[in-house]
């Protein structure tokens, strides 16, 4: 009796088939979830970017204000606000060096850098200040004009917890301090 048309020769290999798909279905889920998870990851630190830029902004906005730096905290909590705030490792509003425009090394024991940690719902300080306004140089035209930078450590948790749970993200946002033109006095010693 002769084959019809939709029947087929090679019954052993439906199998065969279930494999392959099964290798092929894992393979994309596996993708799919990467996919996922890198966009999150991808989220976060576009939020602690913009946190970073967001404090830089205001702190050298404020050039030889006392407040500068809890200025430059509260504006970079309130960039991430859709993040966990208590996720936030550090935050460092620092005077550069002119050279790197890097964060230091170490912001504890500088004396041109001011600490934050999480506490609750806002960013606070331990230290009364090492970088006090007074002795910014604000100065117009000055080539020793001051710059601010804002370093913002975050630990990005995955919601899927699959690939980039646990993974750290640091940015830093190096301004130069707007002119000081109200006053004489733009610079220590001035």
């Amino acid at each position: 009796m002769p084959l019809q048309p939709w029947e087929s020769m090679g019954r052993h290999d439906s199998g065969a088939v279930a494999v392959e798909t099964a290798f092929v279905s894992i393979f994309l889920v596996i993708l799919l979830f990467g996919i996922c998870e890198s966009s999150f990851l991808f989220k976060d630190w576009l939020s602690v970017s913009a946190a970073a830029r967001a404090g830089a902004r205001m702190g050298a906005s404020q050039p030889r204000v006392s407040n500068f730096a809890q200025a430059s905290a509260d504006q970079v909590t309130n960039a991430l606000s859709g993040l966990t705030l208590a996720n936030v490792q550090a935050v460092w509003v620092y005077k550069t060096t002119a050279a790197t425009g890097q964060p230091p090394a170490t912001c504890n024991s500088s004396s041109s850098c001011v600490p934050f940690t999480p506490s609750g719902s806002q960013l606070t300080t331990a230290s009364s200040s090492n970088w006090l306004s007074t002795n910014q140089n604000a100065c117009p035209g000055d080539a020793g004009r001051d710059s601010l930078g804002v370093y913002v450590k975050y630990t990005h948790t995955s919601p899927l917890g699959f690939f980039f749970n646990n993974s750290i993200i640091s940015q830093s946002t190096v301004m130069w301090l707007e002119p000081w033109t109200t006053d004489v006095h733009c610079k220590p010693g001035a």
